[in-house]
């Protein structure tokens, strides 16, 4: 491969796990904000830049990240491709996942705020002329993270450390989940190669809390307990039916990543 990317917002978990995968490939050169980037054109641009976690203390922060920083992008850089990171959580509140789904928002629910702000990088996206500035909307993705903010390694991480794992959802809650693994290679194919403006990028299955929970129980000794009250969760499905199309795109079984995710933590456990 002879091909030039550049990530934005490669400090945070995606960028950089994305930048070390784009850095295994042969050929390829790779440029980064942590690092500086070059005078001329970029490449082959991710936008990782986001607030997830904590939006809800910084929902300006959020806004800019999302939306003016894109527009900077595409105002200012020359590249061959942008692909923007957005989220599926786009889709909550609807009846379906698909791509081309209309979006249900309520701007003055604070819970939406995340993904109007997603959904108003997007448009900006879409707006632009160049076809090869694309959307990719990510679902959960699992992989080793530290600190552990996400559900899954946050859980694992609770397990290790204290043997107990307390859920805040009720255990019949179900997301869709996408190993790390898949979503870093699935990326680049998008990049080089993509037709379409908007992507899924999901296994396409809901995984409940509860066979998470049971998945990471069957390897560490651990209790779970559910807090009284907790509510039922679910998302609408999503599908990744234009990547299985265009690349034949097939996301690993997320339950088959749990057990070398659990030993990852476990391992980082013990260190002192």
């Amino acid at each position: 491969m002879s091909a030039t990317f550049t990530v934005l917002g490669s400090r945070g978990y995606i960028g950089s796990c994305l930048t070390g995968h784009l850095r295994s490939l042969p050929g390829a050169t790779v440029h980064t904000d942590a690092e500086g980037l070059p005078a001329g054109s970029l490449g082959h641009v991710f936008f990782c830049v986001g607030v997830t976690t904590d939006f809800w203390t910084r929902l300006h922060d959020t806004m800019r990240a999302h939306v003016g920083e894109m527009m900077n992008v595409l105002d200012i850089c020359e590249f061959d491709s942008v692909t923007y990171l957005s989220s599926t959580r786009v889709y909550e509140r609807g009846v379906t996942g698909e791509e081309d789904t209309t979006l249900q928002i309520q701007p003055a629910e604070l819970a939406d705020y995340y993904k109007i702000s997603k959904i108003a990088g997007e448009a900006v996206c879409l707006a632009h002329h160049n076809p090869a500035v694309r959307v990719v909307r990510l679902s959960n993705v699992i992989g080793f993270e530290q600190p552990p903010l996400t559900f899954v390694p946050s859980i694992i991480n609770d397990a290790c450390r204290s043997g107990r794992i307390v859920l805040n959802t009720a255990l019949d809650s179900a997301k869709d989940y996408i190993t790390l693994e898949d979503t870093v290679s699935a990326l680049v194919l998008i990049a080089l190669g993509g037709k379409e403006r908007i992507y899924n990028l999901c296994s396409g299955q809901q995984t409940s809390h509860q066979q998470i929970v049971e998945r990471i129980a069957s390897q560490m000794p651990c209790e779970w307990t559910v807090r009284a009250g907790a509510q039922r969760a679910v998302f609408p499905a999503t599908t990744p039916a234009r990547l299985r199309k265009e690349f034949g795109f097939e996301p690993s079984p997320v339950l088959d990543a749990l057990p070398g995710l659990c030993r990852r933590y476990l391992n980082d456990s013990r260190l002192p």
